[in-house]
């Protein structure tokens, strides 16, 4: 029999490791079996090191300028996938919300995503035929045009002077010239994974919200949505397209949107794309049933995590699979996955197993416990 294992982390002492130690100490009677233990622990900051884990690949370094010109290092992963070399760049480290409480409102104000643009010209230079982005919350406000100068696009302000490198080029915005990055990236794909459903301008515009929520001044804000407005005018007349009806546009504070601008891929649902580029549907074909384990089971991020997606692509792929989990509040009626059994980890008291290390806090004991013996009797009800 060949099981699969995967976890994301159930508490902050018992990590998505651990827990598939524990599932597979649960499952070692049913033998003989092979067990294949997937390292993904849904969280985005692990995603490249887990990746590589798993499909290999080379970490690279690299010095570029932060939003406020600092020099910045950064790691992101080269690996290949159907022999195509890939760059996996998370650019949650460029892009945290929490750097802006070392910035004033000018810095914030002209803080530039060109830093960007350089990575992505790095991975170009690496030989990377594909180049994937990694978006989550950020507080960037330049709408990816300094990302965009970076990679050779020039931006001219209202009189048709070029803006210079190291001003946010949304602020002063006139026109843009795409020919360099679209013979750069002529040959390139771009692809970007966000979590969120903001569009670049319009009601749901993530950049206005972002320059309220980071505390710009009132005339700062009003700047920022005329120049949304505009930036998205010219690209509906110029490359026949509406960034405010784009989904995902707005992650990265615009960043997805510039780079839609290229022709890029925008997909909110990172688990699926990771599924499909790691063929999972061939790699996982002979499984026969999996075992997953995650904190709780809700209506709101559990179905877009990795464990959520992962469930829903063993239902799909007729794989029986036990679900454990600390708390679920999902209605049956709303997680309606014939072949996935959910199972609430009940508490475990009075017993102390051998497995479970004596240094362990009595609470995360229990846990652990009840995670290993509720796998082992689950266990013995597939055959």
């Amino acid at each position: 029999m060949k099981i699969l294992v995967a976890s994301q982390d159930l508490t902050s002492e018992l990590n998505a490791s651990i827990s598939r130690g524990l599932i597979q100490q649960g499952l070692v009677e049913k033998e003989p079996s092979e067990f294949i233990l997937l390292p993904f622990d849904g969280q985005q900051q692990n995603l490249i090191s887990d990746l590589q884990q798993w499909n290999g690949g080379d970490l690279q370094d690299f010095v570029y300028y932060g939003p406020n010109w600092e020099s910045t290092q950064i790691t992101y992963l080269l690996t290949k996938f159907a022999d195509q070399q890939t760059a996996v760049i998370d650019t949650s480290d460029f892009t945290d919300r929490q750097l802006t409480s070392q910035y004033d409102h000018h810095d914030l104000f002209h803080a530039s995503s060109y830093g960007l643009g350089q990575l992505i010209l790095d991975a170009v230079t690496n030989e990377a035929k594909e180049v994937v982005l990694l978006i989550d919350d950020t507080s960037m406000i330049d709408g990816g045009l300094g990302m965009l100068q970076a990679l050779g696009a020039v931006i001219t302000d209202e009189s048709g002077d070029p803006i210079p490198v190291g001003e946010n080029p949304l602020i002063n915005f006139g026109h843009i010239d795409f020919a360099k990055p679209d013979e750069l990236l002529k040959d390139i794909k771009l692809t970007v994974l966000v979590r969120e459903t903001s569009t670049y301008t319009g009601s749901d515009s993530k950049l206005v919200d972002n320059g309220r929520e980071i505390g710009l001044l009132s005339d700062q804000i009003v700047r920022l949505d005329l120049l949304t407005n505009q930036f998205n005018r010219a690209m509906r007349k110029e490359r026949n397209l509406d960034l405010s009806t784009i989904v995902g546009a707005g992650a990265g504070g615009g960043i997805a949107g510039a780079l839609a601008c290229l022709d890029a891929t925008i997909s909110n649902s990172t688990y699926q794309w990771l599924f499909e580029r790691l063929d999972f549907k061939k790699e996982l074909a002979d499984v026969d049933a999996a075992f997953l384990a995650t904190d709780q089971v809700n209506q709101t991020r559990f179905t877009s995590s990795f464990v959520g997606e992962l469930a829903k692509f063993c239902n799909d792929q007729n794989i029986r699979t036990v679900l454990m989990t600390l708390i679920r509040i999902t209605p049956a009626d709303e997680w309606n996955l014939p072949l996935v059994s959910t199972v609430v980890l009940p508490k475990i008291v009075g017993i102390k197993l051998p497995i479970i290390e004596e240094h362990v806090a009595t609470s995360e004991r229990e846990l652990q416990q009840s995670l290993y013996l509720t796998t082992h009797e689950v266990a013995k009800l597939i055959n």
